[in-house]
Protein backbone atom coordinates (compact mmCIF):
# COMPACT_ATOMS: atom_id res chain seq x y z
CA UNK A 1 0.00 0.00 0.00
CA UNK A 2 1.19 3.52 -0.79
CA UNK A 3 2.22 5.74 2.09
CA UNK A 4 0.50 9.01 2.90
CA UNK A 5 3.41 10.91 1.39
CA UNK A 6 3.21 8.90 -1.85
CA UNK A 7 -0.54 9.40 -2.03
CA UNK A 8 -0.33 13.17 -1.57
CA UNK A 9 2.56 13.45 -4.01
CA UNK A 10 0.53 11.75 -6.77
CA UNK A 11 -2.47 13.97 -6.00
CA UNK A 12 -0.47 17.20 -6.09
CA UNK A 13 1.26 16.17 -9.31
CA UNK A 14 -2.13 15.54 -10.95
CA UNK A 15 -3.44 18.88 -9.73
CA UNK A 16 -0.39 20.68 -11.11
CA UNK A 17 -0.63 18.90 -14.47
CA UNK A 18 -4.33 19.74 -14.74
CA UNK A 19 -3.54 23.42 -14.16
CA UNK A 20 -6.04 23.80 -11.34
CA UNK A 21 -6.20 27.19 -9.66
CA UNK A 22 -5.38 26.42 -6.00
CA UNK A 23 -6.59 28.99 -3.49
CA UNK A 24 -5.24 27.37 -0.34
CA UNK A 25 -4.65 24.06 1.37
CA UNK A 26 -5.23 22.82 4.89
CA UNK A 27 -3.49 19.81 6.39
CA UNK A 28 -4.45 18.62 9.87
CA UNK A 29 -3.19 15.90 12.19
CA UNK A 30 -5.03 14.35 15.09
CA UNK A 31 -2.51 14.54 17.92
CA UNK A 32 -4.34 11.83 19.86
CA UNK A 33 -4.91 9.11 17.23
CA UNK A 34 -2.36 10.46 14.70
CA UNK A 35 -4.82 10.43 11.83
CA UNK A 36 -4.35 12.96 9.04
CA UNK A 37 -6.60 14.95 6.77
CA UNK A 38 -5.91 17.13 3.78
CA UNK A 39 -8.15 19.57 1.95
CA UNK A 40 -7.29 21.57 -1.15
CA UNK A 41 -9.54 24.42 -2.26
CA UNK A 42 -9.61 25.32 -5.96
CA UNK A 43 -11.16 28.26 -7.80
CA UNK A 44 -12.17 28.79 -11.43
CA UNK A 45 -9.39 29.86 -13.76
CA UNK A 46 -8.34 33.48 -13.36
CA UNK A 47 -10.21 34.02 -10.08
CA UNK A 48 -8.18 35.31 -7.15
CA UNK A 49 -8.91 34.57 -3.52
CA UNK A 50 -9.04 38.18 -2.37
CA UNK A 51 -11.86 38.14 0.20
CA UNK A 52 -9.90 36.88 3.20
CA UNK A 53 -10.85 35.84 5.80
CA UNK A 54 -14.08 34.75 4.07
CA UNK A 55 -13.92 31.76 1.78
CA UNK A 56 -14.55 32.36 -1.93
CA UNK A 57 -18.22 32.00 -2.82
CA UNK A 58 -17.68 29.61 -5.75
CA UNK A 59 -15.06 26.99 -4.97
CA UNK A 60 -14.32 23.28 -5.07
CA UNK A 61 -12.66 21.44 -2.21
CA UNK A 62 -10.81 18.14 -2.60
CA UNK A 63 -10.56 16.39 0.76
CA UNK A 64 -9.75 13.04 2.31
CA UNK A 65 -8.99 11.56 5.70
CA UNK A 66 -6.00 9.26 6.18
CA UNK A 67 -6.71 6.91 9.08
CA UNK A 68 -3.82 6.06 11.43
CA UNK A 69 -4.50 2.41 10.55
CA UNK A 70 -3.63 3.26 6.95
CA UNK A 71 -0.20 4.40 8.07
CA UNK A 72 0.41 1.12 9.91
CA UNK A 73 -0.82 -0.89 6.94
CA UNK A 74 1.27 1.08 4.43
CA UNK A 75 4.44 0.66 6.49
CA UNK A 76 3.99 -2.92 7.68
CA UNK A 77 2.17 -4.41 4.70
CA UNK A 78 -0.31 -7.25 4.41
CA UNK A 79 0.98 -9.06 7.50
CA UNK A 80 -0.46 -6.33 9.71
CA UNK A 81 -4.00 -6.66 8.33
CA UNK A 82 -5.17 -9.44 10.63
CA UNK A 83 -4.18 -7.51 13.75
CA UNK A 84 -5.57 -4.22 12.49
CA UNK A 85 -9.00 -5.70 11.77
CA UNK A 86 -9.48 -6.48 15.45
CA UNK A 87 -9.18 -2.84 16.47
CA UNK A 88 -10.59 -0.66 13.71
CA UNK A 89 -14.07 0.07 12.46
CA UNK A 90 -14.88 -2.42 9.71
CA UNK A 91 -16.20 0.46 7.58
CA UNK A 92 -12.58 1.32 6.81
CA UNK A 93 -12.28 -1.84 4.79
CA UNK A 94 -14.00 -2.23 1.42
CA UNK A 95 -12.51 -5.67 0.84
CA UNK A 96 -11.17 -7.74 3.72
CA UNK A 97 -8.60 -9.51 1.62
CA UNK A 98 -7.18 -6.54 -0.20
CA UNK A 99 -7.17 -4.06 2.66
CA UNK A 100 -8.58 -0.60 3.28
CA UNK A 101 -10.35 1.70 0.88
CA UNK A 102 -10.30 5.47 0.96
CA UNK A 103 -12.80 8.05 -0.27
CA UNK A 104 -11.72 11.34 -1.80
CA UNK A 105 -14.54 13.87 -1.69
CA UNK A 106 -14.88 16.75 -4.13
CA UNK A 107 -17.36 19.35 -2.85
CA UNK A 108 -18.52 22.26 -4.99
CA UNK A 109 -19.83 25.30 -3.11
CA UNK A 110 -22.41 27.18 -5.17
CA UNK A 111 -22.94 30.94 -4.68
CA UNK A 112 -26.52 32.17 -4.35
CA UNK A 113 -28.06 35.55 -5.12
CA UNK A 114 -30.17 37.14 -2.35
CA UNK A 115 -33.38 36.43 -4.27
CA UNK A 116 -32.40 32.78 -4.57
CA UNK A 117 -31.69 32.58 -0.87
CA UNK A 118 -35.17 33.89 -0.12
CA UNK A 119 -36.99 31.46 -2.43
CA UNK A 120 -36.77 27.89 -1.17
CA UNK A 121 -38.90 26.77 -4.11
CA UNK A 122 -35.94 27.35 -6.45
CA UNK A 123 -33.97 24.47 -4.91
CA UNK A 124 -35.33 21.67 -7.16
CA UNK A 125 -34.60 23.68 -10.32
CA UNK A 126 -31.07 24.53 -9.17
CA UNK A 127 -30.41 20.90 -8.24
CA UNK A 128 -31.56 19.75 -11.68
CA UNK A 129 -29.37 22.38 -13.31
CA UNK A 130 -26.28 21.22 -11.42
CA UNK A 131 -27.05 17.57 -12.19
CA UNK A 132 -27.34 18.42 -15.89
CA UNK A 133 -24.02 20.26 -15.83
CA UNK A 134 -22.28 17.31 -14.21
CA UNK A 135 -24.02 14.76 -16.44
CA UNK A 136 -22.17 16.24 -19.42
CA UNK A 137 -18.87 15.30 -17.75
CA UNK A 138 -19.44 11.96 -16.01
CA UNK A 139 -21.28 8.66 -16.29
CA UNK A 140 -24.83 8.49 -15.03
CA UNK A 141 -23.68 6.16 -12.23
CA UNK A 142 -21.35 8.82 -10.84
CA UNK A 143 -23.67 11.73 -10.27
CA UNK A 144 -23.06 14.43 -7.69
CA UNK A 145 -25.19 14.64 -4.57
CA UNK A 146 -26.83 18.02 -3.96
CA UNK A 147 -26.96 19.24 -0.36
CA UNK A 148 -28.63 22.36 0.95
CA UNK A 149 -28.90 23.95 4.37
CA UNK A 150 -31.90 26.05 5.36
CA UNK A 151 -32.01 28.65 8.12
CA UNK A 152 -35.17 29.62 10.02
CA UNK A 153 -35.36 33.01 11.73
CA UNK A 154 -38.22 33.74 14.16
CA UNK A 155 -41.19 35.23 12.32
CA UNK A 156 -39.51 34.98 8.91
CA UNK A 157 -39.70 32.65 5.94
CA UNK A 158 -36.97 30.00 5.67
CA UNK A 159 -33.90 30.94 3.66
CA UNK A 160 -31.28 28.92 1.82
CA UNK A 161 -28.00 29.28 3.69
CA UNK A 162 -25.81 27.05 1.50
CA UNK A 163 -25.89 24.86 -1.60
CA UNK A 164 -23.23 22.28 -2.38
CA UNK A 165 -22.66 19.41 -4.80
CA UNK A 166 -20.55 16.47 -3.67
CA UNK A 167 -18.81 13.83 -5.75
CA UNK A 168 -17.15 10.86 -4.02
CA UNK A 169 -14.23 9.00 -5.58
CA UNK A 170 -13.54 5.61 -3.97
CA UNK A 171 -9.87 4.67 -4.07
CA UNK A 172 -9.53 0.89 -3.82
CA UNK A 173 -6.90 -0.98 -5.81
CA UNK A 174 -5.25 2.33 -6.73
CA UNK A 175 -4.00 2.56 -3.13
CA UNK A 176 -1.42 -0.06 -4.11
CA UNK A 177 -0.36 1.17 -7.55
CA UNK A 178 0.96 4.72 -8.16
CA UNK A 179 0.29 4.49 -11.90
CA UNK A 180 -3.32 3.45 -11.33
CA UNK A 181 -3.69 6.15 -8.70
CA UNK A 182 -2.30 8.74 -11.12
CA UNK A 183 -4.93 7.68 -13.68
CA UNK A 184 -7.71 8.07 -11.10
CA UNK A 185 -6.49 11.50 -10.03
CA UNK A 186 -6.05 12.58 -13.65
CA UNK A 187 -9.73 11.83 -14.25
CA UNK A 188 -10.72 13.50 -10.98
CA UNK A 189 -8.78 16.69 -11.71
CA UNK A 190 -9.99 16.86 -15.31
CA UNK A 191 -13.61 16.58 -14.20
CA UNK A 192 -13.09 19.07 -11.37
CA UNK A 193 -11.51 21.64 -13.70
CA UNK A 194 -14.31 21.35 -16.26
CA UNK A 195 -17.02 21.37 -13.60
CA UNK A 196 -15.65 24.52 -11.96
CA UNK A 197 -15.57 26.35 -15.28
CA UNK A 198 -19.14 25.33 -16.13
CA UNK A 199 -20.37 26.33 -12.69
CA UNK A 200 -18.63 29.66 -13.09
CA UNK A 201 -20.46 30.27 -16.37
CA UNK A 202 -23.82 29.40 -14.81
CA UNK A 203 -23.41 30.60 -11.23
CA UNK A 204 -20.14 32.45 -10.82
CA UNK A 205 -20.80 35.73 -12.61
CA UNK A 206 -22.10 37.73 -9.71
CA UNK A 207 -22.04 41.30 -8.52
CA UNK A 208 -21.39 40.25 -4.96
CA UNK A 209 -21.67 43.77 -3.66
CA UNK A 210 -25.24 44.06 -4.91
CA UNK A 211 -27.92 43.19 -2.42
CA UNK A 212 -25.38 42.86 0.32
CA UNK A 213 -27.17 45.11 2.76
CA UNK A 214 -27.90 44.08 6.32
CA UNK A 215 -31.47 43.28 5.34
CA UNK A 216 -30.46 40.84 2.62
CA UNK A 217 -27.23 39.33 3.91
CA UNK A 218 -27.23 36.19 6.01
CA UNK A 219 -25.12 36.28 9.17
CA UNK A 220 -21.62 34.94 8.74
CA UNK A 221 -21.16 31.91 10.99
CA UNK A 222 -17.60 31.00 10.19
CA UNK A 223 -14.59 33.02 9.17
CA UNK A 224 -11.00 31.96 9.59
CA UNK A 225 -7.55 32.95 8.52
CA UNK A 226 -6.41 30.65 5.76
CA UNK A 227 -3.06 28.86 5.92
CA UNK A 228 -0.55 29.51 3.15
CA UNK A 229 -0.87 27.37 0.04
CA UNK A 230 1.53 24.42 0.14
Amino acid sequence: MLTYENFVSVLLTSIEQAGLNIAYTQELIDTHALGRSLSITCLPDGIEDDRSPQEPSLRAMVAFRWSPEFTVFSLRGVDSLDNIERFVDERLFAHTRSGPSLDVEVTYHIPLRPEQQRDVNTLPAMARSIHEIHAALADSDDMVRINSQLVFFPGQMPRIESLTAQRVWSIDDALYDPDLLAAVFEELCSELHAMLELLYVNYGIRDESAGNSEADALPVDRQYLKPPTA
